[in-house]
């Protein structure tokens, strides 16, 4: 009988736990890059705001047809909050203030919001805040945790907008979630 003189080919212990290591490695820091689960809850949290916001804004112009107050300017109540219409639906006044603003849109939109004031002397107050652009009839909803990077720039935000105008329109919901 002949004897072959045959060597073991492979890898020994030591090397596959290194290789294993060197995996475990990659996986926790390459890992988060590929899988951004916070991103993506926060524009699916915008999106339901948003979807909840068409919502309301039907049953308003439902309640201000069967209110008469559904040409040009009028006013209804909901939850004890008057809010101001413009053609059926909630308009965005000047005159009003950023608290204002805040309890119009918590009376027809059920969302934890505070005002921006109120988020910017509290970051815990609420998940969201409320703000406003007057001149363009504009409101916004933000992430208290974003508030140091709100802007209409940042893109991480609900925008509802009535403007008026000689020909007025339904209002005008925005979703942005590319910054989110």
């Amino acid at each position: 009988m002949m004897l072959v003189n045959s060597k073991n080919k492979g890898f020994t212990l030591i090397e596959l736990v290194i290789v294993i290591v060197i995996l475990g490695i990659l996986a926790v820091t390459a890992a988060p890059k590929f899988i951004d689960l916070t991103s993506d809850a926060k524009a699916a949290n915008l999106e339901a705001i948003g979807g909840a916001m068409r919502s309301g804004l039907q049953l308003i112009n439902s309640q201000a047809v069967i209110d008469g107050q559904n040409n040009d300017s009028g006013v209804i109540q909901i939850n004890g909050t008057d809010i101001p219409l413009y053609n059926g639906y909630p308009s965005v006044r000047g005159s009003d203030s950023f608290v204002e603003i805040n309890a119009q849109v918590k009376a027809w939109l059920d969302i934890d919001v505070v005002d921006r004031n109120t988020a910017n002397n509290n970051r815990n107050a609420a998940t969201f805040f409320s703000d406003k652009s007057s001149a363009n009839h504009q409101i916004y909803i933000f992430f208290t945790e974003d508030y140091d990077q709100k802007s209409v720039n940042f893109k991480c935000h609900v925008l509802y907008e009535n403007p008026e105008s000689d020909e007025p329109n339904k209002p005008i919901i925005n979703i942005e979630t590319s910054d989110c």
